[in-house]
């Protein structure tokens, strides 16, 4: 079995989680056996999964595990309850205990207490102190666990899981000794030798390496840019996400990045690992790509973007360049979908520069496919991506990109003038950004030949099918 682990996911996800869904879709089409492996209690887990379409038995969630038993993480949910949620209040209106009842069946019990706010004195803060979990079809309390505040992070430790296999107490200090206890059922479980691919979660790696007894494969998949800095060649400063893979290469079978030119940066650091180091794009394109029916360029010009509304993908900045050039009098519109925490700024922002009229927040696409083709670009001011997925969807819909050249997914995927239009970017100066935004737009809006750029784009992206995809993740499992 291969094993796709992960913290979460959700109604709204980041490009991680959609990558593992088309990794889904490629294993599928390659026949590859495969299970979504979630480590965090989520308690809206089964409702997201129906929103993305994902079966009751292609998920193992660690703590429904752990409350439901092994049947369950062989055959998946077979029944659902009611989901219910209640608060006890105490005389001082603090929230003192929630009860929450899932529709995959545990009733998640958490107990809060009130303390002084270390960086407030004059203040309280309410938070979670002990967390009970029940299995609703027994009635039996299945884990318990504490949690402290080190710093400024919640630290899940003093774990007991009740009634396990044979009758079992178990009791773990923390969650990297309990996600080892976890994996190593799985893997029993699943027949032994099977395949781990770690998208997220350093906790995940520690639990996973260094493990004598261990007999499971080990694929890392980088999601970004792996570096934060390279000025010094010689000693360049990780991400910190992939800082622990990246000095334990010894512990993994692979790792996969998103894109050649990524690939080729991380053999400057690791000159020996070529046959370790591998690439497999985390989006594609349809089989019959080259089906798409081409356009002449609308009036106004309609511009979209679709990712997470989050600071560090600067919509901001795509909101001003799209006011200063309907401000100089060109008809262009703008359609952001997606959601997150910047959303009121960014509609204040519109609001602000009365732009209500021709730039307007649609919200959370389930199917950006369906999207796409009512518009002429597609546009991104995010400083880093690495592979750049809507990038990839949107050109699979003979969309041009308008963004930054920033490494890795736009460098690789976006040819100026051909496919798209790349403009350079400073970290550190959001007017210079602006106006490269808007010197790209009016790059399209000059084009003479908009079907053929289309089809321009449609011919950049045919080594990006799915089937190619499909293919390469085959031969590297059937390699392990």
């Amino acid at each position: 079995m291969n094993f796709f682990v992960n913290q979460a996911m959700g109604v709204g996800n980041s490009g991680v989680e959609h990558a593992q869904f088309y990794r889904a879709k490629r294993f599928d089409q390659a026949n590859l056996p495969y299970r979504f492996i979630f480590v965090e209690l989520i308690k809206n887990l089964h409702e997201a999964m129906d929103v993305w379409q994902i079966k009751d038995d292609q998920v193992i969630n660690m703590w429904e595990y752990f409350v439901l038993g092994e049947d369950y993480a062989v055959s998946g949910l077979t029944r659902r309850s009611t989901a219910e949620f209640r608060m006890l209040v105490d005389q001082t209106k603090t929230n003192r205990m929630s009860e929450a009842r899932t529709t995959s069946g545990l009733r998640i019990r958490e107990f809060y207490v009130k303390k002084p706010n270390p960086d407030k004195p004059e203040t309280l803060l309410v938070s979670t102190d002990r967390v009970e979990l029940f299995n609703i079809w027994t009635g039996q309390l299945m884990v318990s666990y504490r949690k402290r505040v080190v710093g400024t992070e919640s630290q899940i430790t003093n774990i007991h899981l009740y009634h396990q296999a044979n009758d079992q107490h178990l009791y773990f200090q923390n969650m990297v000794l309990l996600k080892r206890y976890f994996f190593h059922q799985l893997n029993r479980l699943y027949g032994g030798q099977n395949t781990f691919i770690v998208d997220r979660g350093e906790d995940n790696e520690v639990a996973l390496f260094d493990d004598p007894v261990a007999d499971w494969h080990k694929v890392d998949v980088v999601h970004a840019d792996h570096l934060s800095d390279r000025n010094v060649l010689s000693a360049p400063l990780w991400n910190n996400y992939y800082e622990y893979v990246l000095t334990h290469l010894n512990q993994i079978d692979r790792l996969v990045v998103a894109t050649e030119m990524q690939r080729q940066d991380l053999l400057q650091d690791f000159p020996t690992e070529a046959d370790k180091i591998v690439t497999i794009p985390v989006g594609g394109v349809n089989d019959h790509v080259d089906a798409i029916e081409t356009h002449t360029l609308m009036h106004p010009v309609k511009l979209v973007t679709i990712s997470r509304l989050a600071t560090e993908k600067h919509i901001d900045l795509i909101v001003q360049a799209v006011v200063k050039l309907h401000r100089a009098g060109h008809a262009v519109t703008l359609d952001i979908f997606g959601q997150g925490e910047t959303r009121s700024k960014l509609n204040d922002l519109i609001q602000r520069e009365d732009a209500r009229e021709y730039i307007e927040l649609k919200g959370l696409t389930k199917q950006p496919e369906a999207e796409y083709p009512h518009y002429d670009a597609f546009i991104s001011a995010s400083y880093s991506e690495g592979f750049g997925l809507t990038y990839i969807e949107a050109m699979s819909a003979a969309l041009p990109v308008i963004t930054f050249n920033a490494r890795f997914g736009a460098i690789e995927l976006v040819h100026d003038g051909v496919n798209g239009f790349l403009r350079p970017f400073k970290r550190d100066d959001e007017a210079f950004n602006v106006e490269q935004l808007t010197l790209g737009i009016e790059q399209l809006v000059a084009v003479q030949d908009y079907p053929a750029l289309q089809r321009q784009v449609v011919e950049s992206v045919t080594d990006y099918q799915d089937h190619v995809i499909a293919e390469k993740w085959r031969r590297l499992i059937h390699e392990l």
